[in-house]
């Protein structure tokens, strides 16, 4: 099976794994889809909300595989009560459920309840006994069938043992009018910023409906989540991450899964929406949140959530976009949206700008034009490389787009001065609409 980004258009056939908390659900989901985009840790709870990829058969059928998080059935409230309400969400919305137990603690009471829980939804099962590698776990198998269902397989999540098996089983009931000609991808933007500046309460805004938990407790949200949304016919897969702390900041190891799951879930977007507090204004981690969207190469959106709170305070207001021209000034030309997802204040701008950004990420730039206006920009500053010294440039050529690229021929190979390349990056933004768009050189000896 391979990985497809997220599509979108006509029903994606379903596979759900569910089970309570701690039986192997994301080491089995990271086997099945051959990733490790779903977080594995020793620490009851990792996964926290439903989190799902889609895959493509080896016959072209695609269909998404969700790992859920645990079901606790005597959960009253907190995380555990909305883990369990999100993973039956879930179990609801799947076409087939994997019942996950883990085979070295055999069947317990609480994996009967959840069997006569789910058995009345009427939905096929298959049964994944976990662990199988383990001695108690393999001689105690035949407790899987005594829950009345007939598909059991013994596998190993960490070890693969039998987890082809059970691919080529789930592969086996997978409908057969999977057309993926009829699907049509969203545009995957990623939600990001520092912990608790409200990146889930956005999404939830522009879903509609509590999609994914949100808590005043910051680093709830520790897997990527992905939302698909449509809007006036597009579609798209807003990536809901885990905040994103400074290095030496991160000592929890499962808070640090999660930051590197947040930048991975950034690179894999085509835009950026870098979300920051408006009352607390912007902070050196916000700067260097956009610096890793930068790095990733990815198209940018700057928004200042909260703004319910300063709409009254001029004074504020207009400190904080002195903030964010001088803390962001390598981001110039990104648009700075101010929006509130308490009160939805300014929310439908997102996803129009979204669009914006990632037409402008496309943009050709003609060489006859691109070369006038390089002249004109060299005979305003000359090219300095990396060294410091003078560089002497003949011609550019754009080499790739989404985003830009732009190759300078010269009389050495060196980098551009870090300086004099985001003056040409003004010269560009000047010549051409690249808001939000980074923009990157290459220099290579040439005649």
């Amino acid at each position: 099976m391979a990985r497809r980004r997220t599509p979108s258009g006509p029903h994606v056939y379903s596979v759900a794994l569910v089970g309570r908390p701690n039986v192997g659900k994301s080491a089995l989901f990271n086997r099945l889809s051959k990733t490790r985009k779903a977080l594995v840790h020793d620490r009851p709870g990792m996964t926290r909300d439903s989190f799902a990829l889609d895959l493509v058969s080896e016959a072209g059928r695609r269909w998404r595989l969700v790992d859920t998080g645990g079901l606790d059935l005597d959960a009253a409230g907190g995380f555990n009560a909305w883990t369990s309400e999100k993973a039956l969400d879930a179990v609801v919305d799947a076409d087939l459920l994997v019942f996950v137990l883990d085979g070295s603690d055999g069947v317990l009471p609480e994996d009967s309840r959840i069997a006569a829980k789910l058995r009345v939804l009427g939905k096929p099962f298959v049964v994944a006994w976990n662990k199988i590698d383990r001695k108690e776990a393999e001689q105690g198998l035949e407790q899987a069938y005594e829950l009345g269902f007939d598909a059991v397989f013994g596998v190993s999540a960490v070890h693969g043992i039998g987890t082809d098996e059970l691919l080529e089983e789930l592969e086996k009931r997978l409908p057969e009018d999977l057309d993926p000609e009829t699907r049509v991808e969203g545009l995957p933007v990623a939600i990001v910023g520092r912990p608790n500046v409200g990146k889930s309460s956005i999404v939830n805004r522009i879903f509609g409906s509590e999609r994914v938990m949100v808590s005043e407790i910051a680093g709830t949200t520790r897997n990527p989540v992905d939302v698909l949304v449509t809007r006036g016919g597009k579609s798209y897969v807003l990536v809901d991450t885990a905040g994103i702390r400074r290095k030496g900041k991160t000592t929890d190891s499962a808070e640090l899964l999660s930051v590197v799951a947040a930048r991975k879930a950034m690179e894999r977007a085509r835009v950026a929406i870098i979300i920051f507090d408006a009352k607390e204004g912007i902070t050196s981690q916000d700067a260097h949140i956009a610096g890793y969207a930068e790095e990733a190469r990815r198209g940018l959106i700057l928004v200042a959530n909260k703004w319910d709170l300063i709409e009254d305070d001029p004074v504020a207001q207009k400190t904080l976009r002195d903030d964010v021209r001088r803390r962001f000034i390598f981001t110039r030309g990104a648009a700075f949206l101010t929006v509130s997802a308490k009160t939805g204040l300014g929310i439908e701008k997102l996803l129009p700008e979204a669009d914006a950004v990632a037409r402008r990420l496309a943009t050709k730039l003609p060489t006859g034009e691109l070369n006038r206006m390089l002249k004109k920009a060299f005979e305003a500053q000359l090219p300095k490389g990396k060294s410091g010294r003078e560089l002497k440039i003949r011609y550019a050529v754009q080499i790739a787009s989404d985003p830009p690229l732009v190759r300078l021929f010269s009389d050495r190979d060196e980098p551009l001065h870090f300086s004099f390349e985001r003056f040409l990056q003004n010269r560009l933004r000047e010549q051409w609409d690249l808001a939000g768009v980074p923009l990157k050189f290459v220099v290579r000896k040439g005649e």
